[in-house]
């Protein structure tokens, strides 16, 4: 069992625990001030990064800044949503704005490792994305939809034999 849990395993379980928390906290309390919550989630997932990625090696200094980049990204998109009228507007689609982030992450962070796993996970977020901002339906449960889908991906990252 020991090696089973890599380091890759344990940030992508982390971070697939960071994204089911904090979508379902998303749906179940649609408030601004779940930015937050957000906030302390992020940093939580960004510790086993921080703690298992040499920065010396090149291929993981660009995966941590790729990561870093789209998260201040989005939590500035998110909390602004709120804030600048200009962009009231996306705080209705949050859920579909992230899958999109997300999968716009996945699919670049193909460039430094795991490819096909990367690219498809990344095409299943920005398809669930689009769908979000096209289907009133499913806008209405875009938050549970995010929570299937980021953190699904999450998770079968670490299905992958590969994850060493």
């Amino acid at each position: 069992m020991a090696k089973y849990w890599t380091k890759p395993r344990i940030v992508f379980f982390t971070w697939g625990m960071v994204e089911l928390v904090g979508w379902l906290a998303t749906h179940f309390w649609p408030d601004p001030r779940v930015n937050w919550v957000w906030l302390v989630l992020i940093v939580i997932g960004l510790v086993p990064m921080v703690k298992y990625m040499s920065l010396k090696v090149a291929k993981l200094k660009n995966i941590m800044v790729l990561w870093v980049a789209a998260m201040t990204v989005g939590m500035v998109a998110s909390f602004g949503s709120f804030v600048w009228p200009w962009l009231y507007w996306l705080g209705t689609y949050l859920g579909g704005f992230w899958l999109i982030l997300m999968g716009a992450a996945f699919v670049v962070n193909a460039l430094w490792w795991t490819p096909k796993t990367f690219l498809i996970g990344g095409a299943v977020q920005i398809i669930a994305g689009i769908a979000v901002f096209v289907s009133i339906p499913l806008m209405t449960y875009q938050y549970l939809l995010a929570t299937v889908v980021g953190s699904g991906a999450m998770f079968l990252l670490m299905v992958k034999r590969g994850a060493r």
